[in-house]
C-alpha cells in the first residue's frame, strides 16, 4: 500500500461528516431490525446497554423502530449478543461475527489485561473458571449467581477479581450474554448462543482473512475514516490496518482531507454509495429539504459510535467544551445539531415516565428547541411511557 491519493479530490470536514452521518444510518435511517444495525456497524460499544439499544434503533427505517421491550428481546432471543471483544470492553456483536471476531481480538485484549489478571490473582485459567463454566451448562447465570456458587466451594471471589474471571471465559469463547432475569445481565455457555464456524470466513479461521473483513465493515457502516481511527476503534496496529487495506486493494480508496482535516489522508471503500459521499441535502448534516432554518438534532447515546468509531477525527462531531462521557455528571449522552454535539442530555426512566434533561452548552434556538422536542417525543414512544421534559 503506497498510501497515494491517486488524484482524488479533497474532502472538507463538511463532506466527511456528511457522509459519516449517512454510512451511521443517521440519516435516512433504513435499516430493518436491530441485528441487522449491529452487523452494519460490525460491533457497537455497549457497556451502557439500554442507551447502546436506543442508539442501534436510531439508525432503523423509522416504521420498524421497535420499543425498548422489543429491543431487549432480541438480545433476550440470542440474535445480539454483548461480550467483551476487540477492546477491554462491552461490545454489542451478531452471533455469526461472535467467533471469528473474538478469535482475532482476544490475544491483543489478554496482553492489555494481563497486569490486571496479575493483580487479581486470574492469570491464565483457574479452578474458578471452572466453577462458572460448570455453573452455566444448566442455564444462564447472573453475575451475583455465579459468586454465590464460587462462594459455596470456598474460593470467593468479588468486584474487580469476579470481573477479569468473567471477561476472560468471554475472550476464551467460554462464556458470552444470555438473557436478561428482571434488570440482570447473565452470563451463558458460549456454543450454546453462538453457531459453529467463523461467519463470513467460513469453517477456518484466518487472521488475515478476519482483518480484511473487519476494516471492510468498519468503512462500510462508517465513511472516511484515517488509519490511526481504524486502530483507536478495533484495537490493532497501524500496521495492521494498512496491512489490512493493502489486502483490500483497489476495493478502497485513499482521499486527501482539506479545511480541518489538511494533511490527513482518509480511507472508504472505492464503490461506496455516491450517494452517502456526496455532500448536499441528500446525506448532509443539515434538514432533508438544505433548509439551515430546519435543523436537525440527534439524541446519541455517551457511547455512539459516531464517537467511539473515530480517534484522529473525533472533533468533526464533538463541539468545544463539550466531554461526551464524562462521568463527574448525571448528563452523559449527547445533543447533536447538525451532526455536532453541542450538549448534553440524560434520561430518567421511571414506573410511569421517562424524564429527558437537557444541558445545553449554548443558547438553542427555537428551531434548535423544536427539533429537539421531536426528539424527546421518540425517547416516550422508546420507552412506552409518558415523557416529563426537565428544565432546559
Amino acid at each position: 500500500m503506497t498510501g497515494a491519493t491517486g488524484g482524488r479530490p479533497a474532502v472538507d470536514e463538511r463532506h466527511v461528516l456528511a457522509a459519516r452521518l449517512a454510512a451511521h444510518r443517521l440519516r435516512r435511517p433504513d435499516l430493518p431490525d436491530v441485528p441487522s444495525a449491529v452487523g452494519h456497524l460490525v460491533a457497537v460499544q455497549g457497556q451502557e446497554f439500554h442507551p447502546a439499544l436506543w442508539g442501534l434503533t436510531r439508525r432503523l427505517d423509522p416504521g420498524a423502530r421497535p420499543g425498548a421491550a422489543a429491543a431487549v428481546a432480541a438480545c433476550d432471543r440470542g440474535e445480539v449478543l454483548r461480550t467483551h471483544v476487540l477492546r477491554p470492553t462491552w461490545h454489542l456483536v451478531r452471533p455469526d461475527d461472535a467467533r471469528w471476531l473474538l478469535e482475532l481480538s482476544a490475544p491483543r485484549v489478554h496482553r492489555t489485561n494481563g497486569t490486571m489478571y496479575r493483580q487479581v490473582g486470574t492469570d491464565g485459567h483457574t479452578a474458578e473458571t471452572d466453577l462458572v463454566l460448570a455453573a452455566v451448562q444448566d442455564g444462564a447465570r447472573t453475575r451475583r449467581e455465579l459468586a454465590a456458587v464460587l462462594g459455596e466451594h470456598g474460593r470467593p471471589l468479588e468486584g474487580i477479581a469476579l470481573g477479569y474471571v468473567l471477561m476472560r471465559a468471554e475472550l476464551d469463547r467460554q462464556l458470552v450474554s444470555g438473557p436478561l432475569d428482571g434488570r440482570q445481565q447473565t452470563y451463558a455457555a458460549f456454543d450454546d448462543r453462538v453457531p459453529a464456524g467463523y461467519g463470513p470466513l467460513g469453517e477456518r479461521f484466518d487472521r488475515e482473512a478476519a482483518l480484511v473483513e473487519l476494516v471492510r465493515r468498519y468503512l462500510a457502516g462508517r465513511a472516511y475514516a484515517t488509519v490511526k481511527d481504524v486502530a483507536q476503534w478495533s484495537g490493532f496496529t497501524l500496521t495492521d490496518v494498512r496491512n489490512a487495506l493493502a489486502l483490500l486493494g483497489e476495493e478502497v480508496a485513499a482521499v486527501p482531507g482539506a479545511g480541518a482535516l489538511d494533511g490527513l489522508t482518509l480511507w472508504r471503500l472505492a464503490d461506496a454509495d455516491e450517494r452517502v459521499l456526496a455532500p448536499g441535502p441528500f446525506a448532509g448534516p443539515v434538514a432533508p429539504d438544505g433548509d439551515p432554518d430546519r435543523p436537525v438534532v440527534d439524541l446519541l447515546q455517551s457511547y455512539d459510535e459516531l464517537f467511539m468509531s473515530y480517534g484522529e477525527s473525533r472533533a468533526l462531531v464533538v463541539g468545544e467544551g463539550v466531554d461526551i462521557g464524562d462521568r463527574r455528571g448525571s448528563s452523559i449522552h449527547g445533543i447533536a445539531v447538525d451532526g455536532v454535539v453541542v450538549g448534553r442530555w440524560r434520561w430518567v426512566v421511571g414506573t410511569r415516565d421517562v424524564a429527558v434533561e437537557p444541558q445545553w452548552r449554548r443558547a438553542p434556538t427555537a428551531a434548535e428547541v423544536a427539533a429537539f422536542d421531536v426528539q424527546v417525543a421518540e425517547v416516550a414512544e422508546h420507552w412506552g411511557l409518558l415523557v416529563r421534559l426537565a428544565a432546559r
